[in-house]
């Protein structure tokens, strides 16, 4: 038996439409979403990127041409090659001698009054050390041996300020010593470069 069709208009759209829905759940755990990198590591990413390529670049740009092919070489004209230039001589180095010991070129003896001399028995004697200055200029002055009197003391340290001695050609500073005699008949002076 056939069964009797239906017959819908064409023009009317059917409304008995079945519409299953199914909904699947997983066994297995879903996996982490995927993490992107942070802005942080992108800028580094980019920078090492940028190192590489300047880098590479860098180096390309130095190596030089590949030589030619052994045929053009063959090939190639022979210029003359310029005759090579004689080498100058030498001259040793001499090494410089150490400065001489500095002598004296202004020395200046206290002027003691004749009653201070009166004073003295025997020989006061007093040693500054004095330090010079490349011209030969005293720089600084100190008692090395001052002696029984601090006046006497004084007065050779004050007139051992204004000596002056050769100046240097190496050395920046030299160190002297100057010697005050201080006796009855006066006052006398000498310089060496030992304390004695």
């Amino acid at each position: 038996m056939a069964e009797p069709a239906i017959e819908t208009p064409s023009d009317t759209p059917s409304t008995d439409r079945l519409v299953i829905r199914i909904k699947l759940v997983s066994q297995e755990p879903a996996p982490p979403p995927a993490r992107r990198f942070g802005r942080g590591a992108q800028l580094v990413v980019a920078g090492l990127v940028v190192a590489v390529l300047v880098g590479w670049f860098g180096i390309g740009s130095l190596e030089s041409d590949p030589p030619p092919p052994p045929a053009a070489v063959a090939k190639a004209p022979v210029a003359a090659e310029p005759a090579p230039t004689p080498a100058k001589p030498v001259e040793p180095e001499v090494p410089q001698q150490p400065d001489a010991t500095p002598s004296a070129i202004n020395e200046v003896v206290p002027d003691v009054p004749q009653s201070a001399l009166d004073t003295i028995r025997g020989t006061i004697r007093v040693i500054v050390r004095v330090t010079l200055d490349k011209q030969g200029t005293v720089i600084a002055a100190a008692a090395e041996d001052s002696g029984p009197s601090r006046y006497f003391e004084r007065l050779s340290l004050e007139a051992a300020k204004k000596w002056t001695f050769t100046p240097a050609t190496l050395d920046d500073r030299r160190v002297m010593f100057v010697r005050f005699y201080f006796r009855r008949d006066g006052a006398t002076a000498n310089a060496s470069p030992e304390p004695k």
